[in-house]
C-alpha cells in the first residue's frame, strides 16, 4: 500500500509542478506586455524632455516678435495658450526681452 500511496503523491507533485510552470508562462507574458507599455511611456517622456528646450526657444522667439512688432493678435494667441510675458522691460530700452532672460512663461 505504501507503494501506491507514494505514486499518488508523486503524481500530485508532478501536477502541481506543471500548474506552476503554466502560471509562470502566463506571468512572463503579462510582464512582457507591461514592460512594452513602460518602455513606450519612457520613450515619450525622454522625447518630451528633449523637445522642451526647443519649445521654450520657440515661445521666447514668438514673445519677442510680438513685443517688437506690437502684434496684438500674436500677443492674444500667446495669452490664450497661457503664455505671459513682460512688454515694459524691452520696450523701455527699445529692445525685446532676451530669450535667456525668461521672456515668456507658461502658466
Amino acid at each position: 500500500m505504501s507503494g501506491r500511496g507514494g505514486t499518488v503523491w508523486i503524481a500530485i507533485a508532478a501536477g502541481l509542478a506543471l500548474l506552476l510552470a503554466i502560471v509562470n508562462i502566463v506571468v512572463v507574458e503579462l510582464n512582457r506586455g507591461l514592460q512594452a507599455q513602460v518602455n513606450a511611456r519612457n520613450q515619450f517622456i525622454q522625447q518630451s524632455i528633449q523637445l522642451e528646450a526647443l519649445n521654450r526657444e520657440i515661445i521666447g522667439a514668438l514673445a519677442n516678435l510680438a513685443v517688437e512688432r506690437n502684434d496684438d493678435a500674436l500677443k492674444t494667441l500667446l495669452t490664450q495658450h497661457g503664455i505671459t510675458f513682460n512688454t515694459a522691460a524691452g520696450a523701455s530700452r527699445g529692445q525685446s526681452t532676451a530669450p535667456g532672460a525668461q521672456p515668456a512663461t507658461r502658466r
